[in-house]
């Protein structure tokens, strides 16, 4: 829904185009081979290259629903009348069926989304967790967001400078709420930190050198932290009670995945059928065969590979001309041999 400004009936052109998803922007990137190792094919990127690709989604968050998740028509209503945002978030399918990804454009939105302190959408409570490329959604992420109450905090140390450095050794700190930004409680401060579960918690922590008299021992209250398994990555429970190994206290996504592979059809709440044809349907490409296409289209004789034409049909960057070679390094008294193969870098260790 777009906002209607000075009372208009007509929505502005602005308003029209602010509300329709755009284009993710393009991002350059040297050509590369793919890499062999024990028969399977890799690419590999630098750390700033991972870096650079998740500007976008920086200020992302996935909702995790416990049960039954709603449709994304009643999530995105639920945001936009209940989140106070100051923009229209992206709103979007994730693989497991349970989970829902919400792309904010901003930080301060990000915060609002990430320090809720209701956690549901028309009475379906969901965890909310901070995405980042390595987010796994078969597992529960350890790192959640807390609410953290520091009793008798005195009033001066309120402001978000000594806050931060007070949360140091509990958390990355989010935001304190409103009583305590404008000290209007003085019993304590209470802030939304976002917590590593997975570690036993700080349960106080000293203002000053310990043992003199002009220093404070503060105490840690934790009111939302969840149990957290380290066994099966999941919430709700520790290692001590959990039932048994990964995969038992699963949250539904990979039933759906066994189903998704087999081609079968997937029901989500009643939104129709989700197929993943595109992937599913595709011819599986194995190395032998690439390389077996690859000998046909350059001939035996050929010292370069030309992969351009194999590249729309096997999501193969395009490499043209490159030489077959062998460089042999030594590195930690292992010697590492990478011999380009019709196109393929074959990366071979022994001890030496």
């Amino acid at each position: 829904m777009v906002a209607i400004k000075g009372g208009s009936s007509q929505p502005s052109f602005a308003d029209l185009v602010a509300a329709v998803p755009q284009p993710i922007p393009e991002m350059v990137l040297a050509p590369r081979i793919p890499k062999l190792v024990d028969g399977e094919v890799f690419f590999q990127f630098t750390k700033e290259e991972i870096a650079r690709s998740t500007k976008l989604c920086r200020f992302s968050v996935v909702l995790k629903f416990l049960k039954q998740r709603p449709s994304l028509d009643a999530v995105r209503s639920f945001i936009h009348s209940r989140w106070g945002l100051s923009s229209t978030p992206v709103v979007s399918f994730m693989w497991c069926p349970r989970n829902v990804f919400v792309r904010m454009m901003s930080e301060a939105d990000f915060t609002k989304a990430l320090s809720r302190e209701v956690c549901e959408i028309n009475g379906s409570f969901y965890r909310p967790f901070r995405w980042s490329p390595d987010f796994d959604e078969d597992a529960k992420p350890s790192r959640v967001p807390v609410w953290v109450y520091l009793p008798g905090l005195p009033p001066n140390f309120y402001q978000e400078s000594f806050l931060n450095i007070l949360m140091m050794l509990i958390g990355s700190f989010i935001r304190c709420d409103n009583p305590t930004r404008c000290a209007t409680r003085t019993d304590g401060a209470r802030l939304c930190v976002e917590v590593d579960a997975a570690k036993p918690p700080l349960s106080h922590f000293w203002i000053g050198a310990p043992g003199l008299p002009s220093s404070r021992k503060q105490e840690v209250i934790y009111e939302t932290l969840p149990a957290y398994c380290n066994s099966c990555k999941m919430q709700g429970h520790n290692s001590q009670t959990c039932r048994g190994k990964s995969g038992q206290h699963g949250n539904g996504c990979k039933g759906t995945k066994d189903k998704q592979e087999k081609g079968q059809p997937v029901a989500v709440n009643g939104e129709g059928m989700k197929e993943k044809e595109t992937e599913i349907n595709r011819p599986v490409v194995s190395v032998e065969n690439m390389q077996s296409s690859v000998k046909e289209q350059t001939g035996p004789e050929s010292t370069t590979v030309d992969l351009c034409p194999l590249s729309a049909s096997m999501g193969v960057i395009p490499i043209c001309e490159e030489p077959v070679g062998m460089v042999e390094t030594q590195k930690n008294n292992v010697l590492v041999i990478n011999q380009v193969e019709n196109g393929v870098e074959v990366v071979e260790s022994e001890a030496v």
